[in-house]
């Protein structure tokens, strides 16, 4: 018998959204449990990420750069900004 996580839910719809609901599933590659499942989801919990998308972060975390960067925000190595469209480096040519 195989291991679920979860409780059976059954409901009668009509044919044609089983079928709806199953051609879906097919095209994100996932089983219509699992496309019913992100359905019922996505009703309770709001819109999240796109299809396919896997949220890897912690529901605590903090954004992942914004609240912790210093205020300059530029990468050390980045190309200083210079005003004008001037170019940086050398001028010869």
């Amino acid at each position: 018998m195989a291991n679920r996580k979860g409780v059976f839910i059954g409901a009668y719809v009509p044919n044609h959204l089983k079928e709806s609901l199953r051609r879906r599933a097919a095209a994100e590659h996932r089983t219509l449990s699992q496309e019913i499942t992100r359905i019922l989801e996505e009703a309770v919990h709001g819109k999240g990420l796109p299809p396919g998308s896997v949220d890897r972060r912690n529901r605590e975390s903090t954004p992942r750069r914004r609240s912790s960067d210093p205020t300059p925000r530029r990468r050390a190595n980045d190309v200083a900004y210079l005003p004008g469209g001037q170019k940086s480096g050398n001028q010869g040519g």
